[in-house]
């Protein structure tokens, strides 16, 4: 249990210290959450192909590889397409993506959050770790007081 704690409180920092440094460029908290969260849906595709050999929710040349291969603006550039694809999508993932617009235009900084969302495997955490991120940015506690989201 402790372990899992320690997890936690580290992947919360970590991802809110990323915050700290995006809103230093001008990325608000709102615009970060909702950038986190489409990455992360990419992510997750690509752990429930690698893991459980399901085909994957996202086109061919849109998917989470594609991204991870990319920096500079090559990967500004390809992160905007797969939103504007995944919008148009007739589908839940469509829905999920509806009027996505990328936030983080910086490439350095977009590179920052694709590694540190690319440096752990979300889809098989526990769900308090991602409740946790998620609990601690609709207080805003991390984000706006610079703490470590004690509870």
């Amino acid at each position: 249990m402790a372990t899992n704690n320690t997890t936690e409180q580290s992947l919360t920092k970590k991802v809110w210290n990323l915050a700290t440094t995006l809103a230093g460029q001008g990325i608000g908290f709102t615009d970060y959450i909702t950038q986190l969260t489409y990455l992360l849906f990419l992510k997750m595709d690509a752990e429930n192909v690698e893991m459980f050999g399901e085909e994957s929710a996202i086109p061919t040349g849109y998917q989470w590889a594609d991204l991870i291969a990319l920096d500079g603006l090559d990967l500004v550039k390809q992160y905007e397409e797969t939103l504007k694809l995944l919008s148009e999508q007739d589908n839940l993932i469509g829905t999920i993506y509806t009027k996505a617009q990328n936030k983080i235009d910086k490439p350095v900084y977009l590179k920052k959050v694709i590694t540190m969302i690319d440096e752990e495997q979300w889809l098989i955490m526990d769900g308090d770790v991602k409740g946790a991120i998620y609990d601690c940015n609709n207080r805003g506690n991390c984000y706006h007081q610079r703490n470590n989201c004690k509870n």
